[in-house]
C-alpha cells in the first residue's frame, strides 16, 4: 500500500470540513430553527433550539478558519499514524 502524503490528507479533510461549515452557515442563517431541530436529532439530550444565537459574520470566520486549522491537524496526524501502521504491519 503507498504512503499517504501527510499535507495532502491534511488539505483534503481540512478543506472538506471548511466548505461542510459553510454549508451548514448557510442554512442556519437561512433557517435557524430547523437547523437547530436538525442538530437536536444528532446530539441526543441536548436542546440546541433552547440556547441557539444569532450568529454574527465574524463568528463565522473565526469558525471556519478554526475548523480548517482543526481537521488539516487532524488530517496530519491521522496520515502519520497511518503510515506508521503501514509500516510495522
Amino acid at each position: 500500500m503507498d504512503k499517504l502524503n501527510n499535507k495532502v490528507v491534511g488539505l483534503t479533510l481540512g478543506t472538506l470540513s471548511a466548505v461542510l461549515y459553510v454549508v451548514c452557515v448557510i442554512f442556519y442563517w437561512i433557517t435557524p430553527k430547523a437547523t437547530s431541530a436538525y442538530f437536536n436529532y444528532l446530539f441526543h439530550g441536548v436542546e440546541l433550539t433552547e440556547i441557539a444565537r444569532q450568529i454574527t459574520f465574524t463568528d463565522s470566520v473565526v469558525g471556519l478558519v478554526l475548523i480548517f486549522v482543526s481537521t488539516y491537524v487532524i488530517g496530519i496526524l491521522f496520515a502519520s499514524l497511518y503510515n506508521y501502521f503501514n509500516r510495522k504491519y
